[in-house]
């Protein structure tokens, strides 16, 4: 991925923010446009950090001894600290310097913040990231630091995609698009939940590219109703099978989200209705979506359709915002209290679910990408009608 740490000095400029530390797995790859490998299997701020500054200086790239070799020196300032790894350079080992100076992440972190000349500037941290621990030793370290809180500016960021991010979140909802279709086949009753996500896992395995979401799932019938992973329940006519998921991008953390709901031969007429319902919810809320409609209003126009025939209906949102995680919904939500326009380049995903608890469950979703004069609809593969379910549209 390209690195998007101009994105970043756009927000600091907006908000006075001399200095943004991304210690995040995710924001570190948005930032550097590269993953560090134990940094995304930890998820601990020790391993990797990307110092962005607004005083032209190069964004500085700190990760272990082990893996800077692997980081782009070219358009970056890479620096490194010292690891258990010992490995050490040929000519290290030739001229007999074995030992050297132990340099820990942290004090790598507050000498290359020392250079800067900001140790009394406003340094922005992910707070919602970092643990206790680490911001109280940055606080001993760097005292006459004004620290402030750069986790919604990270969001606020990726909001809007920049073109190298929507083609591969555009490969991947493809991915996700094909599995879920070729999983539909196997869609019927005597199939287990289990066998249904297995195959699913495997056509996406199969891509090269991306790996199921751990979230990802085939419920049907009560499961339907809850949230929980695939069982070995074998579905029965009466049942609604859901799908609820999507891929990871491997460790470029891009992820993506979609769900679909199938009404088995023998349901009860209820679910019928329902299905019917969302389905039509769903359908106004696409033919309104377009630059400048608020979040309020497309929420509204779904929710509305949906509460008028089922009064009982209540539901925090209609959709979200979605991009490198780790949580799937992000914000800006499609919601009644969320401020704000669609804007071009927005991805999100639009959903209009329903679930009763222990009887059975629904989830209408897709994912669109907004354009200048409408939306893309970047899930049109996997239909919301099986052929098996013509007699209930």
């Amino acid at each position: 991925m390209k690195p998007l740490d101009s994105r970043i000095r756009e927000f600091m400029l907006k908000d006075g923010v001399d200095i943004v530390l991304a210690q995040s797995p995710e924001n570190f790859a948005y930032v550097s446009g590269f993953s560090a490998h134990q940094h995304a299997v930890s998820r601990q701020p020790g391993f990797a950090c990307a110092i962005v500054s607004l005083t032209g200086h190069q964004t500085i790239l700190i990760g272990m001894d082990f893996e800077t070799p692997s980081f782009d020196n070219r358009n970056f300032d890479v620096r490194s600290f010292s690891t258990w790894v010992g490995n050490r350079t040929l000519r290290q080992i030739n001229e007999n310097l074995i030992s050297a100076p132990f340099v820990t992440m942290l004090e790598q972190l507050v000498e290359s913040i020392v250079g800067l000349g900001a140790m009394s500037k406003v340094i922005g941290i992910e707070m919602e990231y970092l643990p206790a621990q680490f911001y109280l030793q940055l606080l001993k370290r760097l005292p006459d630091a004004q620290f402030v809180d750069v986790s919604r500016m990270f969001l606020q960021a990726r909001v809007t995609k920049q073109p190298h991010e929507i083609e591969f979140m555009r490969k991947l909802i493809r991915i996700s698009d094909e599995a879920l279709l070729d999983s539909s086949k196997l869609a019927k009753e005597g199939v287990m939940e289990s066998e249904l996500f297995r195959h699913y896992c495997q056509k996406v395995m199969a891509s090269g590219i991306a790996f199921p979401s751990g979230w990802s799932s085939f419920t049907a019938g009560a499961n339907a109703g809850k949230l929980g992973r695939s069982q070995h329940y074998r579905v029965t006519a009466k049942d609604v099978i859901k799908f609820d998921g999507g891929v990871n991008g491997d460790t470029k953390f891009y992820t993506t989200d979609f769900s679909r709901s199938w009404l088995m031969s023998d349901v009860d007429p209820w679910l019928i209705k329902i299905k019917q319902n969302l389905i039509g919810a769903h359908a106004l809320m696409l033919d309104a979506i377009k630059p400048g409609i608020s979040f309020k209003k497309l929420f509204h126009i779904g929710f509305d359709f949906t509460a008028k025939e089922f009064p009982f209906y209540q539901r925090g949102h209609l959709g979200h915002s979605i991009s490198m995680g780790p949580q799937t919904a992000e914000f800006p939500f499609i919601s009644s209290n969320q401020e704000g326009v669609l804007e071009p380049g927005m991805i999100l995903a639009v959903e209009n679910p329903m679930y009763i608890t222990g009887f059975n469950g629904f989830n209408i979703e897709d994912m669109v990408l907004i354009t200048e004069d409408g939306f893309e609809l970047l899930t049109p593969l996997t239909p919301h009608w099986l052929e098996s379910e013509s007699k209930y549209r």
